[in-house]
């Protein structure tokens, strides 16, 4: 299960990472790709990408650094959730 986690973590960095070239280069007018004319995507895949991580990140056993991490994430994700909410894109 852990390994499941840790490649679909990696996954959605990847995925965000392409979404975020594709909205720069969408925004900047070099190319012209349909769902990244706004940050919709990008913010959907800041959202994902952060709650998978607070999920690896999550240790029930660990210090200090296994409980703030994660709550970071999960303060990211918020806000990305929040600026979806109200329209910002």
């Amino acid at each position: 299960m852990r390994k499941t986690i840790n490649l679909l973590g990696w996954i959605c960095v990847f995925f965000t990472i392409v979404s975020i070239v594709l909205t720069l280069l969408t925004t900047y007018q070099f190319t012209y790709v349909k769902y990244f004319n706004g940050y919709y995507t990008l913010q959907w895949s800041m959202f994902f990408t952060m709650i998978v991580w607070a999920i690896k990140l999550f240790d029930f056993k660990s210090n200090f650094n296994g409980k703030f991490y994660p709550i970071v994430c999960t303060i990211i994700a918020a806000g990305a959730l929040f600026f979806i909410f109200m329209k910002v894109y």
